[in-house]
């Protein structure tokens, strides 16, 4: 599993940034985007976690990455199969050690930027962070609208279209 931190957040974890340029090759296994957002709360951050080429986003209290990739990968399970796809979920590939990379995708960094707003929106509508409902915010950016290739699509639009090719 390749995980492509931002540079805040790998600076946060105390991470060296590693350059890898490869380019995936195929929708599944991909590789994972993460980056800090806040939620509202003083001192309090969480990390946003966004597939790549599937765009599914994955929402772990905290700021630190070496802490937070097992519950990261425990989420994952459980969003893919809430949403129905766990036919795929072997393919992500969540059981394999995690490779931790920076970024190297500015439309990727993008997407994230995008994204942060809505989700950073949706944690400062709870009043604490033990009321925040992660399971919803992840589950309306399953419907979220993306501009890619010159098209609009949906990772629901993704990931059923993954769903009939296997």
């Amino acid at each position: 599993m390749i995980i492509r931190g931002t540079s805040k957040i790998l600076k946060t974890s105390g991470i060296k940034p590693v350059k890898n340029t490869e380019e995936i090759t195929s929708e599944l296994p991909g590789e994972w985007y993460a980056g800090l957002v806040s939620t509202g709360k003083q001192g309090k951050l969480a990390i946003h976690f966004l597939h790549h080429p599937t765009m599914l986003s994955v929402l772990v209290n905290g700021k630190s990455l070496n802490k937070a990739l097992p519950i990261f990968k425990e989420r994952a399970e459980k969003l893919i199969m809430r949403l129905g796809y766990g036919k795929l979920l072997f393919q992500y590939q969540l059981k394999t050690e995690p490779q931790i990379f920076a970024t190297n995708s500015r439309s990727m960094l993008a997407h994230m930027n995008q994204l942060r707003y809505n989700i950073e929106y949706h944690l400062a509508m709870a009043e604490t962070i033990e009321d925040t409902n992660w399971d919803y915010i992840e589950e309306i950016h399953h419907d979220y609208i993306f501009s890619r290739n010159k098209k609009y699509t949906r990772p629901k639009d993704i990931l059923d279209n993954l769903m009939i090719e296997k």
